[in-house]
This record gives C-alpha cells, sequence and structure tokens, in this order.
C-alpha cells in the first residue's frame, strides 16, 4: 500500500516528527482498512460462489440418478423385449454390444 520510508529522516522540529508518524500512521489506517474491506468483499464473493457451485453439483447429481434411472428402465425394456428374445441375442452381451 505505501512505500518504504527513507532511513535517517531528519525533522525541523519534534512538531514536524509527530505530525511525520501521525500522517504515517493514519495512511496504514487506511491501508489496513482497505485490505479489511477487499477482504470482506472477496469472501461475500466466495461464499456467494461456493452456494452457486453448491447448487449447480446437486442439480447434476439429481440430473445423474434421473438418467441412471432412465437408464436401467430402458435396458430392462430391451432385454425383454420380443425382439431381443427372438433374435436369440444374449442380454448380458447387450452391455457391451451396443454403444
Amino acid at each position: 500500500c505505501l512505500g518504504s520510508d527513507s532511513p535517517g529522516r531528519r525533522f525541523g522540529s519534534l512538531e514536524d516528527e509527530r505530525d511525520y508518524w501521525r500522517d504515517l500512521a493514519a495512511k496504514y489506517k487506511q491501508c489496513a482498512e482497505n485490505a479489511q474491506e477487499e477482504l470482506r468483499e472477496f469472501q461475500e464473493g466466495s461464499r456467494e460462489y461456493e452456494a452457486e457451485l453448491e447448487l449447480q453439483l446437486q442439480q447434476a447429481e439429481a440430473r445423474n440418478r434421473e438418467l441412471l434411472a432412465e437408464n436401467s428402465r430402458l435396458q430392462g425394456e430391451l432385454e425383454g423385449s420380443p425382439r431381443v428374445v427372438a433374435l436369440g441375442i444374449d442380454p448380458a452381451c447387450l452391455e457391451s454390444c451396443l454403444p
């Protein structure tokens, strides 16, 4: 936030030195407050993003469960299909034979 201070600084009076250090302390305090505010904003954004990702994950997992159930249902229909039985296709082969 602030650059390095020049070493060996000389002051004309105690008041000048006092004012210098007071101003420098105020600048550092402002830098610290700015950093705290940036941190708060970052943490808030991170929490919002995490919540959004968690929701997307839950939706993807739900969709995955739906697709697995649909796949099982269709596989059951295919294995019990009269056409598969009439052609003499081994139902166990269906998983490895079909894309």
